[in-house]
């Protein structure tokens, strides 16, 4: 297989990268097909990923989910980015990939692997859920979407370099090259593979005209979800050009409950140690929807949050069929009734 082209990745610490990312968000906002640019960040969540999957579905039936100039994807939320990506007729098969019961299987444990493997789960049976949402189709339609100017990107976790890497997933399906379809089902499965549960997956990348292999894991380690690379946020640089009059809009769909809220910790050695990875993600969560907001206002760029809520089952790890298909119907049921988004200025 052919290494993966430098020009598909962004290093989120490196200068040029960040200024290559802006060039295409600014790109892709100069003429938004419904005359509004929208972003849309997926969050990670793991299981709760059914909830985000039916709010997309919902919002299709509430009849004003925008197209998006730009969609972007982390851990579950980048399964999902690209058939947020195509649009509705993606629906289809989101709906299947998270009620349909493929999921049950994917957390099977190696017992004999947990203390000196990679992971203590299998990797095979994430990578083939993997392959089977990524078909022809979807990157034929995911390809068409980034000739047209818009831009799909999934963050992962570059284990080597210990820093978010995003990688620009239609000029991946839009370049042709050999063997698109198996790096796309690599980066996809490295997004979602979590450390010590997942083993991470092996991506070749020319660097200098040099072949080398990095280890990426699940883009949570790093943001649990992106607008763009954390110096732009950081250094308020502006997403669109300074000239552009049309409204701009950025969506957040956090597939879990990052709100503070109380409920006795189990006192097991996994239990304790999921909850304590939760405390950390929710924190970060907060922090990171916070500077959102914020960089959303100064780029006077309306702002729109969802999350799962405290009402809900918030179980990450439960990929059982019939809690997964509550979740997608929650979603589907709240987006529906418009009934979804913490906004500032967002309509």
């Amino acid at each position: 297989m052919r290494a993966a082209s430098p020009s598909i990745r962004h290093e989120a610490g490196n200068v040029q990268d960040r200024d290559r990312f802006l060039a295409e968000v600014r790109a892709a906002a100069t003429a938004p097909a419904d005359g509004a640019f929208d972003l849309l960040a997926l969050s990670g969540g793991g299981a709760n990923g059914a909830y985000g999957a039916g709010v997309l579905v919902g919002w299709t039936g509430h009849g004003d989910r925008p197209e998006f100039e730009v969609v972007t994807g982390v851990s579950i939320g980048a399964l999902m980015a690209p058939f947020a990506f195509i649009g509705p007729e993606g629906d289809a098969a989101l709906r299947a990939a998270f009620t349909d019961g493929r999921s049950d299987n994917v957390m099977q444990p190696r017992w004999a692997m947990a203390l000196w493997g990679p992971g203590i789960f299998s990797a095979r049976p994430l990578r083939e859920l993997v392959a089977k949402a990524v078909d022809e189709e979807l990157l034929r339609r995911v390809a068409e979407g980034h000739r047209e100017g818009r831009r799909l990107y999934i963050a992962t976790t570059s284990l080597d370099t210990r820093e978010q890497v995003i990688w620009d997933m239609g000029a991946l399906a839009a370049s042709g090259e050999p063997g698109v379809r198996d790096r796309f089902i690599d980066i996809l499965t490295a997004a979602a593979s979590v450390p010590g549960a997942f083993p991470p997956v092996a991506i070749e990348l020319l660097n200098n005209g040099r072949r080398v292999r990095e280890l990426h894991a699940d883009g949570r380690l790093t943001a649990n979800f992106f607008i763009a690379p954390e110096s732009v946020l950081r250094d308020n640089l502006p997403i669109r050009g300074r000239d552009e009059s049309a409204p701009g809009r950025i969506w957040v769909i956090v597939n879990g409950t990052p709100e503070e809220r109380f409920s006795v910790a189990p006192y097991s050695g996994l239990a304790v140690a999921t909850r304590s990875m939760e405390a950390l993600l929710n924190s970060s969560t907060r922090t990171s929807l916070l500077a959102a907001a914020q960089f959303a206002r100064l780029n006077e760029l309306a702002f729109a949050a969802m999350t799962l809520g405290e009402t809900a089952a918030d179980q990450a790890l439960a990929f059982r069929q019939g809690h997964m298909i509550a979740l997608f119907e929650l979603g589907q049921r709240r987006a529906r009734d418009g009934q979804l988004w913490s906004s500032e200025g967002a309509n």
